[in-house]
């Protein structure tokens, strides 16, 4: 009975296809985007990619369409949590910063400010540290 559990418990964590703050915590930084209602705007991050690659961040549009520069798989409901837990309260569009350690580290209104985001991650300890060490 315990070998079929054991067995089951691993096809269960083998399909898992969806991803939650949680499990990226310690391994990403993350910028939650949450548009204005009716507002679905177009990122174009490329330009972006190696600053974001280089500060582990992975970027989440969370609105009336979902968009973000991760492989990862996100439930939907999970992204409508999320999406009642950060966004401002006010109907603007804002974002949030998410540490490495789980923490929120900025917030701001309108859509991210990735100067202000990039300085910001790059003064904390924790991403001193990464430069140190080359990566």
């Amino acid at each position: 009975m315990i070998w079929l559990i054991l067995v089951l418990m691993v096809f269960t964590l083998e399909g898992k296809d969806t991803v939650t703050l949680e499990e990226l915590r310690w391994k990403n930084r993350v910028v939650l985007y949450f548009p204005e209602k009716y507002e679905n705007p177009q990122f174009d991050l490329k330009p972006l990619k190696d600053k974001l690659d280089d500060r582990k961040i992975i970027f989440l549009s969370i609105g009336e369409q979902f968009s973000t520069n991760s492989k990862a798989s996100f439930d939907q409901n999970y992204l409508k949590g999320l999406q009642e837990k950060f966004s401002s309260e006010k109907g603007k569009s804002n974002w949030v910063l998410i540490g490495l350690d789980g923490g929120v580290k900025l917030n701001g209104e309108g859509t991210p400010d990735w100067d202000f985001i990039f300085k910001t991650i790059d003064s904390m300890p924790m991403r001193q540290s990464e430069i140190k060490k080359g990566g």
